[in-house]
């Protein structure tokens, strides 16, 4: 019987062989080959001798054929479409978050890697940011999401954006400029600026183009619901909407200015609002 060591092969984003995927019961028989099972432990976790780390972290996912641009980049922190290959052919995986599981690191000592699925190391990073954002997500004032909710501005917002998600990598809101404050009443309005991050990884030119078209269709979404043209804004005043490109943003950036997500959560963690769900 193998022991686990420091010097074990498996790495986050090694994904299990069919054979150990039955063996060590995280999948059935029947469903062995439409099911891919990640590895999600850190590197370092995964060094660890068995008695200081014991157990490693894994997701049952299933083979897709297309990826879901909704479900790509991290943008949904339930959900993941991730793209690897399988013996050199492009297939996707549909990682949820919901199918967690752990293996003892005594039963897994005994397996190896699956050589023929692998996931690229730009992709393995996408998968570090998804898993982190399920503990560190943006939540928006209960006030600011009942307003986006009540004016009818948040179901815009994903009719806009959802069809949007090959080209767009991530919608960020700045509400008062970073600076949280008490709202006085109904007419102390929030005042947002809204960025658009798009790809630039196949074709810049277009994913520009659908970003500026989302952007003219956000404002005009804002400006119907938000704006009165005798009294001003109500509620929530948007400032802009503007796209960037993902190379263009700095790190100082996406830190300070908060991610929204189509199934956003508030501080008090409504969920009757959600419109995505997995």
């Amino acid at each position: 019987m193998a022991i686990w060591s420091r010097q074990t092969p498996w790495r986050q984003g090694h994904v299990l062989t069919k054979e150990s995927s039955v063996s060590l019961g995280l999948v059935s028989a029947e469903n062995v080959d439409s099911t891919s099972v990640v590895v999600i432990s850190h590197d370092c976790d995964l060094a660890q001798i068995a008695e200081a780390e014991p157990v490693v972290e894994v997701i049952v996912s299933q083979r897709i054929e297309n990826l879901d641009g909704n479900c790509t980049h991290a943008k949904n922190p339930r959900r993941l479409h991730l793209p690897c290959t399988a013996s050199g052919t492009p297939i996707g995986l549909d990682l949820r978050a919901r199918a967690k599981a752990t293996i003892s690191k005594e039963r897994l000592a005994n397996h190896a890697p699956n050589a023929e699925v692998v996931i690229n190391p730009k992709d393995k990073a996408v998968l570090q940011r998804w898993l982190a954002a399920r503990y560190r997500r943006s939540a928006f004032p209960d006030e600011f999401e009942e307003r986006l909710n009540r004016m009818g501005v948040g179901q815009r917002l994903v009719k806009i954006l959802a069809p949007l998600g090959k080209y767009l990598i991530a919608v960020f809101f700045d509400i008062d400029g970073g600076v949280e404050k008490q709202r006085s009443g109904p007419d102390d309005q929030y005042v947002l600026q809204i960025y658009l991050l798009y790809s630039t990884e196949e074709d810049p030119t277009l994913a520009l183009e659908v970003a500026e078209k989302a952007a003219v269709s956000i404002i005009a979404a804002f400006r119907d619901r938000c704006l009165d043209p005798a009294n001003g804004w109500k509620g929530i005043e948007l400032s802009g909407c503007e796209p960037v490109a993902d190379e263009a943003m700095t790190y100082s950036q996406s830190t300070q200015l908060k991610q929204w997500n189509m199934d956003y959560l508030s501080l008090r963690g409504d969920t009757s609002a959600e419109p995505m769900l997995d």
